[in-house]
């Protein structure tokens, strides 16, 4: 019996709780710093061409198989990025994509509405990456975290205080 009247003094509680209420399409909630949203591309902003050096390292690393990419040797001997292909159906927005690129050309972005009608709405191109990437500030911009590759603590971050009073 006294069960029953801790479960009905619990909904008295919220009976009389002032309700919030958020207008969703006008009014978005704040996103934490570290939210993993789509991957997306970083752009120069003054050609507004992707910053991916075209190294592999992004197909690779990913456990799903979601991101393809086509390169072409360039005229001065290294690669150059023809297509970049995300799709988001297939994604985990896990982070290893970004955590493994070297030039910090990938970057999870805070987009979170994603539905579609059809599947091939989730198909995201390279320019259409660019495009939401070039929302996104960098890095070393944004501020956030003493490690700001990762924004969060690195496993050996205990021991550089100890490593600068040996030496």
């Amino acid at each position: 019996m006294f069960d029953e009247a801790k479960g009905f003094a619990v909904t008295l509680k919220r009976l009389f709780a002032p309700t919030v209420t958020q207008q969703y399409p006008e009014e978005k909630r704040p996103m934490e710093p570290r939210f993993r949203g789509l991957p997306s591309l970083r752009a120069d902003p003054e050609t507004g061409e992707p910053l991916c050096v075209a190294c592999g390292l992004c197909p690779r690393i990913c456990p799903t198989s979601c991101l393809q990419l086509n390169v072409v040797p360039s005229e001065e001997g290294d690669r150059e990025l023809v297509e970049f292909i995300l799709m988001a159906g297939r994604c985990l927005f896990c982070g290893m994509c970004s955590q493994v690129c070297p030039v910090d050309a990938i970057t999870m972005s805070k987009e979170y509405e994603l539905s579609t009608v059809e599947r091939d709405g989730l198909v995201y191109t390279k320019m259409e990456l660019a495009a939401i990437g070039a929302q996104e500030p960098t890095w070393w911009e944004s501020g956030v975290g003493e490690h700001r590759e990762t924004n969060a603590p690195n496993r050996y971050d205990r021991f550089r205080d100890k490593a600068a009073e040996l030496y």
